[in-house]
């Protein structure tokens, strides 16, 4: 099967406390103006975030992915789902951070493989570890990478 790389994310999607964090980040850790690969019109226009709570939950919704962060004692429960909204089954690469934004900070990389089109791909993990110190009661979701990789045949 020959798999072609649809789509990198080349910026950084900064989620905060409140709704707005991601438009007040740093130029830096905001998304880069896409390609004119990424901009035919086959491609679809950039989502934009959107950061609520449910309950302790932290959810990030950004465009096909969305993002729960749940502290626990032991580090942030992580949950992340994708739809996949191509016509062939997709693999998708996502990065994600969670910090406090005061130096406790904590990285996991989840590979969703094979998810049909139409469907929802789904994992979870536990991000950081008691020696880290204690995880953030609201916790702060980035998104380093998310990249689709799409079946061709």
């Amino acid at each position: 099967m020959v798999r072609a790389l649809c789509l990198t994310a080349a910026g950084v999607l900064a989620a905060g406390c409140t709704d707005g964090a991601a438009d007040s980040a740093p130029a830096s850790q905001r998304p880069v103006t896409p390609s004119p690969e990424q901009s035919s019109p086959q491609a679809r226009p950039s989502p934009v975030p959107s950061v609520h709570s449910e309950g302790r939950t932290r959810v990030l919704e950004y465009g096909d992915l969305v993002v729960r962060a749940t502290p626990e004692s032991s580090g942030v429960r992580t949950e992340i789902e994708v739809t996949n909204t191509h016509e062939r089954d997709a693999t998708y690469s996502v990065q994600i951070s969670i910090a406090d934004g005061e130096g406790w900070t904590a990285h996991n990389r989840f590979w969703l493989q094979d998810v049909p089109p139409g469907e929802t791909g789904r994992d979870a993990a536990v991000i950081g570890s008691e020696d880290m110190g204690p995880p953030p009661r609201v916790p702060k979701i980035y998104v380093d990478e998310f990249t689709p990789v799409v079946d061709r045949e």
